[in-house]
């Protein structure tokens, strides 16, 4: 518990730095995951179980250098996900030295929530042969996407997922349209994930799915997150018509 603290502290102390939604459900034990923290308290690494990290705080410590190493080279002999997520420049500097090669980096943009500015956006409604449900276990049984599978990866059960985590989709018929599912959740935020049908596309099913969350979010005064690859032209501009703007680039990197 106290680690946990002092990792809340160097989180909340960074003003610079950028925390994925899963570094917070790792500490508030909403996903099963693990913390590491070096002996002077002032570096630490939050991971999932599904292989997702991200570094906290100074990342001066050689000798936390090489576990974040070791960890990296036991998942690429078992040949499991490494997903080191950046919060700083001086991360990425370093990250670079260690591995090299053997990463590649992604960046991408984390967007703040305008809830002054979604107020202000005129929200349609979805066409009278479509439904609003929401997320339940015979969902998550019928998608392609957020499945079991997906659940499983990212929340570790169904039953954590629908106790923890929130969902809507769209129907049309009994078929699934579009989907937004929080991929991560605390007591502050929930990052969303959104996926359409290839069918049901470019009719804006997804900003109207994603709306349906949002008003979830507001009603909870839980602060819905969205973060997306730079070059994702299509999600930066969902994003702005959400209410989201503000964004901030950050780097991970994945094992090649």
């Amino acid at each position: 518990m106290y680690e946990i603290k002092q990792v809340i502290n160097l989180i909340e102390n960074d003003d610079t730095g950028t925390y994925p939604t899963f570094a917070y459900s790792v500490l508030e034990k909403v996903v099963h995951g693990e913390l590491y923290m070096d002996d002077s308290n002032k570096t630490a690494l939050i991971g999932t179980d599904s292989g997702i990290f991200v570094g906290v705080g100074e990342p001066k410590s050689n000798r936390f250098l090489k576990l974040i190493t070791e960890i990296f080279e036991s998942r690429k002999i078992e040949n499991k996900r490494f997903t080191l997520f950046s919060p700083s420049k001086s991360w990425d500097k370093v990250i670079k030295k260690q591995f090299k090669e053997e990463v590649r980096q992604i960046e991408r943009y984390s967007f703040q929530f305008n809830i002054d500015q979604y107020s202000r956006l005129f929200q349609e409604e979805i066409p009278n042969e479509m439904n609003f449900r929401k997320i339940d276990k015979d969902i998550i049984n019928n998608s392609q996407d957020f499945n079991v599978r997906y659940i499983n990866e990212y929340w570790g059960s169904v039953s954590n997922f629908l106790k923890n985590g929130v969902g809507y989709c769209i129907t049309h018929n009994n078929n699934l349209a579009s989907e937004c599912i929080s991929i991560f959740s605390s007591s502050q935020f929930a990052e969303m994930d959104i996926v359409t049908q290839d069918h049901f596309r470019g009719i804006g099913l997804a900003q109207k799915v994603a709306e349906k969350f949002i008003i979830h979010c507001i009603e909870e005064k839980i602060q819905p997150r969205w973060d997306c690859d730079i070059d994702n032209i299509a999600s930066i501009k969902l994003a702005e018509k959400l209410g989201f703007g503000n964004p901030q680039k950050y780097s991970l990197y994945v094992r090649k």
